[in-house]
């Protein structure tokens, strides 16, 4: 006799986690994975093999590298030991024996010394840092983490509608993302932000993730880059067709940019 599995119960505010719920409406690892790789090929001529992913979260990142070679290794930082015991159910374990090419460390990425080829700072994690001595002793750090000849990628957002109280929604098959502009004050450019998920019972996840951030612009963070020794800068954008180098092309509403600095 058969039996029936039950269908997978329908995701509500009580049952989703939200963990997973970020990793599907917000990361793209895949993509970062093969920006990483063209890159590489452009200025470098190789390929890189070990990635160190500072305020790794959930180590998405660093689990998709993993198994985009068998050569390849990869360190997660995070300081929040909740979300690194996430990871290493849900992105460390489904790695099998592979896993052995993957560390995850609990604590301040300032106190952690590992060099890698690449190391990224990616969700705009390293605005945490409010004022300017905080974020240059991170960007000093990372430049001495990163093998010579390596990369360091960060990222950013700007554009009016990011400093303007709003609502961002995007839907997906199961949830809605929605993604909140709290606040924004001009003297010191200090951001709070929110991510909401909305069921399809009408159920809502408020607050799953909320941030308290220094919103820092291009070149701010370019300046800062240099004078932590980095050299070349590049700056690419996000856009439906990959990442582009052309503002003009970009909406300039809102937009996504990731910087890129060298490593001699």
């Amino acid at each position: 006799m058969s039996t029936r599995r039950k269908p997978p119960a329908a995701l509500t505010a009580r049952n989703a986690d939200r963990h997973a719920l970020y990793e599907a409406s917000v990361q793209r690892p895949t993509v970062i994975v093969g920006f990483i790789e063209e890159l590489f090929e452009q200025v470098r001529d190789r390929q890189p093999v070990t990635l160190r992913e500072d305020f790794c979260g959930t180590a998405h990142l660093s689990s998709t590298w993993v198994r985009s070679g068998p050569d390849r290794w990869a360190i997660g930082v995070d300081l929040d030991p909740e979300v690194l015991d996430w990871a290493e159910q849900h992105n460390c374990l489904p790695l099998a024996e592979d896993a052995e090419r993957l560390t995850l460390t609990q604590g301040d990425v300032m106190a952690v010394s590992d060099k890698a080829d690449a190391l990224v700072s990616l969700n705009f994690s390293h605005w945490v840092y409010h004022e300017r001595e905080q974020l240059l002793a991170y960007l000093k750090h990372a430049h001495a983490c990163i093998e010579p000849g390596g990369i360091f990628v960060c990222d950013a957002f700007g554009g009016p509608a990011s400093i303007t109280p709003c609502v961002d929604e995007r839907k997906f098959s199961d949830f809605d993302y929605q993604w909140e502009q709290v606040g924004f004050d001009p003297l010191t450019h200090r951001t709070r932000c929110a991510i909401h998920f909305k069921f399809r019972n009408g159920s809502t996840m408020r607050n799953a993730f909320e941030y308290d951030w220094r919103m820092w612009s291009l070149p701010e963070i370019q300046e800062l880059l240099v004078e932590a020794g980095f050299g070349q800068l590049g700056i690419y954008f996000e856009s439906e067709d990959g990442f582009i180098a052309d503002f003009e092309e970009v909406d300039d509403e809102a937009w996504v940019a990731y910087v890129v600095a060298l490593r001699d």
